[in-house]
């Protein structure tokens, strides 16, 4: 498909073509400065992600969490290394290729264009001389058609004044119409001249159109993917994070604090007042020791679900009936004590060789000290109604009517015992007016 625009009648195609080059031109340049601003935009944040890097982060942490933020600070250098690169391929790959289009269509413009547009200038001066003549040279005629008219029709002086008026009109239209003439002809050797130089203009403004459109879909195609690497790579740097925080756990973190930072579950009571009597020194009190027997009690926030769920089983909200009966359950009171954990710092001291404290301060485990054994617990009754939420109550057995069925005592609380396990509180409860 070829470009063709305008005529010797019309020149609105020219003025199209002029304003559709300088249209692309700027579109050139606008992209130019865009390359230049989205690289600036690559540098600024390449370099604060450089001093991000740098800022001191976890230098006092162990283990797998110092590894992790190790492995962070070190993926925030290589995502600062990245960017600097995408900004050095936007300006070279982009950039520069941009620039070299940009002043290929200024040369254009100023070569091929510049021409064209003088002798379209040209042209259109000599279209209006010609326009002028010829209205002239129309006038003159009806003039002239006029008089004839009028030397038919008169008689006398009136006949006499007309033929005057019509000699003068022949002497005006015959200097008028070489005029005309002189034009047209004008107009008519320039037009083969104009319209091969505007032939070439067009192709030329083709050929360079097409060059600009498939330059822009290339460059925006390497755009696109050197972005799309971007993101890979900084993907890349998150999964390597993702890939140090799997081994990351909190409770072989603090086992790892406890070993190499241990210092014994050996408690020094403090020395007895010995007051100075009679001018005689106390003598030097005697050392007490005792094992660490502490319980861990944590305060953690139960999860609302479980860690290990099965993730194929769907969560359901509870229904209205059983969130007003576990609301119920967790204001009465407990039938059971808080349950506490062994805490690791102590337990660990347990596991080590069964040895006492070590002179480099890591502790051994206390002789022989186990914790106390968990007291029994009552069976909880084997029948009740289906609407209880806590434990249901035994069915009564030889009562009349008229009796009430004897509640049932719920346990004694007993001492604190060591556990693994999570605990509910519950407290079978029952209204006196029904079952």
């Amino acid at each position: 498909m070829s470009l063709r625009l305008g005529s010797i009648q019309c020149d609105d195609g020219a003025n199209i073509l002029f304003s559709k080059m300088k249209g692309a031109t700027k579109t050139t340049d606008e992209l130019k400065h865009f390359w230049n601003e989205r690289a600036v935009i690559e540098e600024q944040y390449a370099k604060s992600l450089a001093a991000l890097a740098k800022l001191p982060l976890g230098g006092e942490e162990i283990g797998d969490l110092r590894n992790s933020i190790d492995a962070l600070r070190r993926e925030t250098e290589n995502q600062a290394a990245y960017h600097n690169q995408l900004a050095s391929v936007v300006r070279s790959a982009l950039g520069n290729p941009t620039s070299s289009m940009h002043a290929k269509q200024v040369d254009h413009r100023r070569t091929a264009q510049a021409a064209v547009e003088k002798k379209f200038k040209a042209k259109q001066t000599q279209e209006s001389y010609v326009a002028k003549a010829k209205e002239k040279y129309d006038a003159d005629c009806r003039r002239i058609q006029s008089y004839t008219q009028q030397c038919a029709s008169a008689q006398g002086k009136d006949l006499e004044r007309a033929q005057m008026k019509l000699h003068r009109a022949q002497q005006t239209v015959h200097a008028n119409e070489m005029d005309f003439e002189h034009f047209t002809q004008g107009l008519l050797d320039m037009m083969p001249g104009w319209e091969e130089d505007w032939k070439d203009f067009c192709d030329s403004c083709q050929d360079l159109e097409e060059d600009r459109l498939e330059f822009m879909k290339d460059t925006l195609w390497t755009y696109a993917n050197e972005v799309s690497t971007l993101c890979v790579n900084d993907d890349m740097s998150c999964e390597n994070i993702r890939t140090v925080l799997d081994q990351l756990e909190a409770e072989r973190d603090i086992e790892n604090f406890v070993v190499k930072y241990g210092t014994g579950n050996i408690i020094s009571d403090p020395a007895a007042f010995v007051p100075f009597r009679d001018g005689i020194a106390p003598p030097e009190p005697r050392l007490v020791k005792r094992p660490a027997m502490f319980t861990r009690v944590t305060r953690r926030a139960v999860p609302p679900y479980p860690i290990n769920a099965d993730a194929n089983v769907p969560q359901h909200p509870p229904s209205p009936t059983e969130s007003s009966a576990n609301k119920a359950i967790w204001a009465q009171e407990p039938t059971q004590p808080p349950v506490a954990t062994q805490p690791l710092f102590q337990s660990h001291q347990r596991n080590i060789n069964n040895s006492p404290p070590r002179p480099n301060g890591i502790a051994g485990a206390p002789p022989d000290i186990d914790p106390p054994s968990p007291p029994p617990q009552a069976p909880p009754p084997t029948q009740g109604n289906s609407n209880r939420v806590s434990a249901p109550l035994p069915t009564p057995v030889n009562h009349s009517s008229e009796e009430q069925p004897p509640i049932p005592t719920p346990p004694q609380a007993t001492e604190a015992t060591e556990t693994g396990g999570i605990l509910f509180y519950g407290k079978i409860h029952r209204d006196q007016g029904g079952s």
